[in-house]
């Protein structure tokens, strides 16, 4: 049979059959029919004649393929397992040309994660079986991003088919079940948080589907070692030691990055349906422990793999991370990691780096001495209200997130009339009330901010809102609570 090369006048001819097929799968499927051997074996015949063949054709063929499987299997969870495994190979074993992008070969295994985590518990009899399929997961995915030779995701049109589309042929046999109580993109990637669902769409190329992927097996690599018969010490450390490792091999994809410390600024881990509540607690500390760590070697000459914009939107969400690290270490009595953690902000080089980015603006304001995450970032929050922006980021919406999340955390709730507690401030780590007089910390860094602007002139940092008019201390206080 002749192999041959996908190019966009045969895939426009083909995109009309894929997207009818779609559509015939799921309404038969929603009328009982659970064989499509048929219909699968004609689009095994026709990825077999690609040299590349894109993601949803080798997706639709192998939902096909797994779905028929499954039906059978139903009853066995061992043979469920078995057909997991057996898409894992499938999916690997899809021809990838030497200058074929990475990003696909890591996105085209979703579906196996997707299995593996929604019946984790059905089949948990096979735990030994289960750590070794998540661990050739991230092994290929490693691979797959240290491979030289490949190449970043290239689209030379737009396809009229997504990879969303394909969506809800993995999940169909949970969609009567579910009842929509959960959207489709929640049950598929049930270890992604909404913020990372909500910004998959129509557009979404490999490099994001690929993140997700990423994140999501090395979520459920490091919950399974909490299963692991080693003393909690060692396993912890463990988790610790892996997770560094997973990183440093994922890290080829900015994307994770950024998905990774998006997750550390939610208020929990995306991991309820593997974790206890107690687990999940001791994993995020661990993480943040990690986290601190990118910081020593996130630095311009040691990341070529990232762009300027990338780099310094990773450096902005790891400044985040830094603060919310503080408080999880002080709302858990952690004296230990609150000083870890300010160790970690004060040796690495990405907060002189970030007052160096705003150095160079035209504005040129004037730069304080900044000794924890929450000082850097209302300083941030000041300029960013002259219009100093030095990344894709609002500093203000970032910042209002976790502020929102420490409300869930401390127990204060908003609205409808009810009377609340103020809610806690946190300086260095340490938790204030606020009062009706300024507590002196606060002033002091206050006036760490604005000393020496306020002679410098409309040129310069000088503590003026966007009217014009200065900004006080009270607003300068409520920037950074």
């Amino acid at each position: 049979m002749k192999l041959q090369t996908l190019n966009s006048p045969l895939l426009e001819n083909l995109e009309p059959m894929l997207n009818e097929s779609i559509y015939h799968f799921l309404v038969e499927f929603q009328k009982g029919r659970t064989d499509f051997s048929e219909l699968g074996s004609i689009f095994f015949r026709l990825t077999q004649t690609m040299t590349d063949p894109p993601l949803e054709f080798i997706w639709f063929y192998s939902a096909l393929t797994f779905q028929t499987a499954k039906s059978s299997n139903l009853t066995d969870p061992h043979s469920f397992f078995l057909s997991v495994k057996d898409l894992f190979h499938s999916l690997v074993s899809f021809p990838n040309p030497s200058d074929s992008s990475y990003l696909k070969q890591v996105s085209l295994l979703a579906p196996v994660l997707y299995q593996l985590v929604n019946s984790k518990f059905s089949i948990s009899s096979f735990n030994t079986e289960i750590e070794c399929l998540v661990d050739a997961i991230v092994t290929h995915i490693i691979m797959c991003c240290n491979n030289d030779s490949v190449q970043q995701e290239i689209r030379a049109y737009k396809s009229s088919v997504s990879w969303v589309s394909l969506v809800p042929i993995w999940i169909a046999d949970q969609v009567n079940e579910n009842q929509g109580r959960v959207d489709g993109l929640q049950l598929f990637f049930p270890l992604s948080t909404e913020d990372i669902r909500q910004g998959i769409n129509g557009d979404s190329g490999m490099a994001y589907l690929a993140g997700i992927v990423m994140i999501e097996s090395f979520l459920m690599k490091l919950c399974l070692m909490f299963d692991s018969e080693a003393s909690r010490k060692e396993s912890h450390k463990d988790v610790k030691s892996y997770a560094a490792q997973i990183i440093k091999g994922f890290k080829k994809n900015p994307t994770f990055l950024v998905m990774l410390f998006k997750v550390l600024l939610e208020p929990s881990l995306p991991v309820a349906k593997l974790l206890s509540t107690t687990d999940e607690v001791i994993l995020r500390g661990l993480l943040f422990e990690v986290a601190l760590d990118l910081g020593s070697f996130l630095n311009y000459n040691t990341s070529p793999w990232l762009s300027d914009l990338q780099y310094k939107d990773i450096s902005i969400l790891w400044l985040f991370v830094t603060n919310s690290a503080l408080q999880f270490a002080s709302e858990n009595g952690d004296n230990a990691g609150v000083g870890c953690y300010m160790n970690g902000f004060s040796s690495s080089q990405l907060p002189q780096q970030i007052i160096s980015w705003v150095a160079r603006t035209n504005m040129n304001p004037t730069t304080p001495d900044i000794s924890s995450p929450m000082e850097l970032i209302g300083w941030l929050l000041v300029l960013e209200k002259q219009g100093i922006k030095i990344c894709d980021y609002s500093i203000s919406d970032l910042h209002e997130k976790i502020l929102k999340y420490n409300k869930k955390s401390t127990g204060v709730k908003d609205g409808d009339g009810m009377v609340v507690e103020d809610a806690p401030i946190r300086i260095n780590g340490r938790r204030k009330r606020d009062t009706m007089g300024f507590d002196c910390e606060v002033q002091k860094q206050i006036k760490v901010i604005k000393c020496g602007h306020e002679n410098q002139g409309d040129g310069g940092f000088c503590g003026k809102n966007e009217g014009g008019n200065a900004v006080s201390d009270q607003e300068m206080v409520d920037m950074v609570r």
